[in-house]
């Protein structure tokens, strides 16, 4: 069980796609409803719009959650199976009190429903986004060990071309990250990589200095934080910063053996003195790229960052020399 959500400021849109209005192969089927007319789709739109307007500071009224279960669940999640953890994960979530609807879509292997929810409830009051994907990510574990449903397989093993907009953008994020934290050892080398696949990498830092609190990504326009990729920490600084120095180290480890393999070299005859002077270039050579690899000089990747640790070192400069 996977809770995915999104808030956006269009019910029709949402509604017409959880629906399946526009797409004749998408079977989808309305479980659940409350506060609404379901005659027709112009009622449920028509509905959600009303009560909208009880609360003109609401921006984005629209709330939109996809559950999403492991096939291994499909035989034993029904239709009202489904609606059962559904409504206990809103009541969970804090959203209550409030217009939704529940539709269940066939069209992929793997069981889920979607659930359109009023952002505004029905004392006018905003359902509160407040940390709602940590919420989310415990709630989902609670109700899986208490259902006895199937634990979802590894996020690295997900297959992208089942996942569409921003979960697919997340995931794509989410493996060149990873794939990237295998091979690089310093950061400039670590943005070079995802930079390759369309994915720039950007640190925020603590108001007024040059500590780093975090790491926001972007692909094709969309903007997610580290949290937002994995929540489990897999893309954050911290353990970024680790993985870097980790293959750092391993990197330099036949640069420190080198010297022990040419000392136990024996005495060669005379007559291949010019192939241990070959040999010993190409030590020397690859020594010496080893090192400048290690100790790489050079314009930063990121010009902007750079230029802002440089300015919070200046203001550091001028605090200390007015104190003194």
């Amino acid at each position: 069980m996977i809770g995915s959500i999104t808030k956006g400021s269009s019910f029709s849109g949402c509604v017409e796609y959880a629906l399946a209005l526009k797409e004749k192969n998408k079977e989808a089927r309305l479980l659940h409803s409350e506060g609404l007319l379901t005659d027709t789709p112009k009622d449920i739109v028509d509905g959600f719009e009303c009560q909208r307007h009880l609360n003109s500071r609401v921006q984005h009224w629209c709330g939109h959650i996809s559950l999403s279960y492991s096939p291994e669940d499909s035989a034993r999640l029904s239709d009202e199976a489904m609606v059962k953890p559904a409504l206990e994960y809103m009541e969970k979530m804090g959203i209550k009190n409030t217009q939704f609807i529940i539709v269940r879509h066939l069209d992929k292997e793997h069981p889920h429903c979607h659930i359109v929810y009023n952002r505004v409830d029905n004392d006018g009051r905003c359902v509160s986004d407040s940390f709602e994907y940590y919420r989310s990510n415990a709630i989902c574990k609670e109700l899986k060990l208490k259902y006895g449903l199937t634990f979802g397989e590894n996020k690295d093993k997900v297959k992208v071309d089942r996942l569409k907009g921003r979960s697919k953008t997340r995931q794509e994020i989410y493996l060149a990250v990873q794939a990237a934290k295998r091979t690089a050892k310093d950061w400039t080398t670590f943005q070079r990589e995802l930079a390759q696949k369309g994915i720039s990498v950007r640190k925020k830092f603590r108001r007024n200095s040059t500590e780093v609190e975090g790491l926001s990504y972007t692909k094709d326009g969309r903007k997610f934080k580290a949290s937002q990729i994995d929540r489990d920490g897999r893309c954050s600084y911290a353990i970024i910063c680790k993985a870097l120095e980790r293959n750092k180290k391993r990197q330099s480890q036949p640069v420190a053996s080198a010297p022990k393999q040419m000392q136990s070299q024996p005495k060669q005859e005379p007559g291949v003195i010019g192939k241990d002077i070959e040999a010993g270039a190409d030590i020397a050579e690859n020594l010496g790229n080893a090192i400048g690899g290690l100790f790489q000089v050079g314009p930063a990747y990121d010009p902007e960052e750079e230029a802002f640790i440089r300015e919070m070192k200046r203001r550091q400069k001028r605090k200390r020399g007015r104190s003194l």
